[in-house]
């Protein structure tokens, strides 16, 4: 059994908190501060019960010393601090004596933000391997662990899988919302439900397209995605970009579920992505240098059709290159259907997510996850790595 932050008695206790800190930044400037602001609620509680809180984050990737210099948390602890709401120390590592030493001496109410969890990846991949050791030694900091970061939950990391192992855990408040408002897409789906999928890459979503299709009526593809199916299908994309890995899967889905399958029966093309010329064109009219960057005006009243007859929607990536004006019409008129209906209405993270920040609706939608990989492998799924370490802490009732 999960649990979660007001069910545990975390009063005066000294509790580690895994937070998703990997916010964009450009020229040691963060360009959103969401995810750090959307941790408050949680840090807010944990000072009103008089806790001493450490806090762990992964930032970047780190896979050489020289990442370490523009992977560093340091920008985002000059945020926080900047905004005299908290009492918060910076420890320049994430293990070793000086964060030790820190946590000793750490007050009621007073947080610590350790360094990014992945420079610890340099030397033998501690973070992302689960390492026991640094798991043992993150837990040996505090008396309880809260997880936080949904967006990191189904990483088979240290920080993540690892401390729940020697800490009774339960999960924020971020996480808590996260999977309430998702079990609608897991649990009891009112129907019709309806998928719109889209994103250049098909290889990280074949298996979550499967599981949907299992439980969908429809599934409406765009982008990348929709190339690989039509190629199965055996129409001729041009150069459009393909993900050759997955076309025997996909090959398979289009066999399995051929009536809840559906694919854009117009695009608009360009050679080589180009601003400038585009054509729309029937899928019959694609010549050898075309590339599709967009759904076509025909795909778009198809989509609507089904849409507008949806309970449940969900929306993963985007059905065309949305950051490009020649290719953004399909996904905002897309995304402006969905907003307009009365289903509830899911938004993924990642593309999707700042689709719906670009095009200004956030305020019409049901919910808008803050995850990415980790919504699609809850959808599919149905648990996440970091779901099941915390329910199996609880089970074992660690002390």
């Amino acid at each position: 059994m999960i649990k979660f932050l007001k069910d545990v008695d975390i009063k005066d206790k000294r509790v580690i908190v895994r937070v998703d800190y990997n916010v964009p930044i450009k020229d040691g400037e963060i360009l959103s501060t969401k995810k750090i602001d959307d941790s408050f609620k949680t840090l807010d509680y944990l000072i009103e019960n008089n806790c001493k809180i450490i806090l762990l984050t992964h930032f970047g990737r780190v896979k050489t010393e020289e990442d370490k210099l523009t992977n560093t948390i340091k920008p985002v602890f000059e945020y926080i601090k900047s905004l005299n709401k908290y009492n918060i120390l910076y420890s320049s590592e994430a293990m070793g004596p000086m964060l030790d030493v820190m946590v000793k001496n750490l007050l009621p109410r007073q947080i610590i933000l350790a360094e990014n969890t992945r420079f610890l990846d340099l030397n033998g991949k501690l973070e992302s391997s689960c390492d026991v050791q640094l798991s043992m030694y993150w837990a040996h900091l505090a008396e309880y662990y809260i997880d936080d970061a949904f967006g990191s939950m189904h990483r088979n990391h240290a920080s993540i899988t690892g401390i729940p192992k020697y800490l009774p855990s339960a999960v924020g408040f971020l996480v808590e919302k996260e999977l309430k408002n998702l079990n609608c897409l897991v649990n009891d789906i009112e129907k019709p439900f309806v998928v719109v999928m889209g994103g250049a890459k098909l290889d990280d979503k074949i298996e979550l397209i499967y599981s949907l299709a299992e439980r969908a009526d429809y599934i409406l593809l765009g982008g990348g995605i929709a190339n690989t199916f039509l190629k199965i299908a055996g129409f001729d994309i041009g150069s459009s970009l393909v993900s050759d890995t997955a076309l025997i899967k996909a090959k398979a889905i289009l066999e399995e579920f051929p009536d809840k399958i559906i694919l854009p029966k117009d695009v608009i093309t360009s050679p080589s992505y180009s601003d400038v010329k585009y054509e729309h064109k029937k899928l019959d009219e694609i010549v050898i240098d075309d590339v599709i960057g967009d759904i076509g005006s025909g795909a778009i009243e198809n989509y609507k059709r089904i849409l507008n007859s949806a309970k449940t929607i969900f929306v993963n990536g985007t059905v065309g290159i949305y950051e490009q004006k020649p290719f953004s019409n399909g996904t905002r008129e897309i995304l402006e259907i969905v907003s307009n209906t009365n289903a509830k209405k899911i938004v993924g993270g990642g593309d999707a997510g700042s689709a719906v920040k670009a095009f200004k609706l956030e305020d019409k939608m049901t919910f808008i996850s803050t995850g990415g990989g980790a919504t699609l492998t809850y959808i599919a799924n149905q648990t996440l790595p970091g779901i099941e370490a915390i329910e199996e802490s609880n089970e074992k009732d660690i002390c």
